[in-house]
């Protein structure tokens, strides 16, 4: 029998964008979930919609303290947690989809969704976890049946996609504690009013299923960055980065040409790569880690200078 308990911890992720040595980034939180009681929690937006096939028992609950596991922060118990009896003991294995939705919040591209997670046994009975993003403002849309994903179209990032034992943290595994995963939000026109999800969709679920035990959640942040001390516009030169995110290289187009200096920064303000150009230029970034980054480029006569960045995948 499969006994269970975990966190899933959803933690602000810093996502910094450094443009130089000389500017200073600033991350502010834009939004919170610890947690700490479920059921306000619920009266504040949140929502829990269980579509697996056939429902069960459960769907995401108040954290509990069956096998001595305690909350990443606050009291033991604040977490919520959600786990295999998902879906009805029938005897053979089923299809979890269960969906914990956030309140609608105002999203921008390059915004930053983190969390920890911790499962109670997927070294044994593999979990899968998904992070989704609806552009439709308050729909809670997540489609008909359990394979559907309805408005939550885009998947900002998944934990364990091919049920293996060893990409889920697990307590049962000796040294293993609450990992720290992210997405960055893209494809946005602007400010948009948006909802989040977490998904726990496990194939082959159930008590009678290979896969499925426990996950619980704790800190869930949305972080959002802002630059102090530049102006973005002082280049009068227009830009366009493409594509982005990329997985292996970027291309630079300019509205004139001129003598340019393109710096490439990190999330900490080191600069990781640098060139010069007249013209368009299309760069090798495939070496370097999946991230954020900053894309500096200055007029070498004028050291005027725009920032744009990418994501690397």
């Amino acid at each position: 029998m499969k006994k269970i308990t975990t966190k899933f911890l959803a933690i602000s992720l810093l996502f910094q964008l450094v443009n130089s040595k000389n500017v200073n980034a600033q991350t502010t939180q834009i939004f919170h979930e610890g947690f700490d009681t479920m059921a306000t929690m619920f009266s504040n937006g949140w929502e829990a919609i269980n579509k697996s096939n056939p429902v069960g028992t459960t769907s995401w609950f108040q954290g509990t303290l069956t096998i001595g596991a305690i909350a990443y922060t606050g009291d033991s118990a604040s977490y919520a947690q959600v786990q295999y009896t998902s879906t009805a003991d029938v005897g053979t294995s089923n299809t979890i989809s269960d969906w914990l939705l956030t309140p609608p919040i105002q999203l921008q591209n390059l915004d930053t969704v983190s969390f920890y997670c911790l499962s109670y046994n997927s070294a044994t009975f593999p979990d899968n976890l998904e992070c989704r993003l609806s552009a439709m403002g308050t729909s809670n849309n997540v489609g008909p049946d359990e394979v559907s994903v309805g408005d939550f179209s885009t998947l900002l990032f998944e934990i364990n996609p091919t049920f293996d034992l060893t990409s889920f943290p697990s307590v049962a595994v000796a040294g293993q504690t609450w990992t720290k995963f992210s997405g960055v939000v893209s494809g946005l026109t602007g400010l948009t009013n948006c909802r989040l999800a977490i998904r726990y969709y496990v194939l082959n679920g159930g008590l009678a299923g290979a896969n499925s035990s426990s996950v619980g959640v704790d800190e869930f942040s949305v972080m959002r960055n802002t630059l102090n001390g530049i102006n973005e516009n002082t280049l009068n030169v227009g830009i366009q980065l493409y594509p982005n995110p990329t997985a292996e290289n970027i291309t630079l187009n300019f509205s004139e040409k001129g003598d340019y200096l393109i710096n490439v920064f990190n999330t900490i303000g080191q600069n990781v790569l640098s060139l010069t150009t007249g013209s368009n230029v299309k760069i090798d970034v495939s070496k370097l880690p999946s991230s954020l980054y900053n894309v500096r480029i200055a007029d070498k006569k004028t050291g005027n200078f725009k920032t744009i960045s990418f994501v690397m995948e």
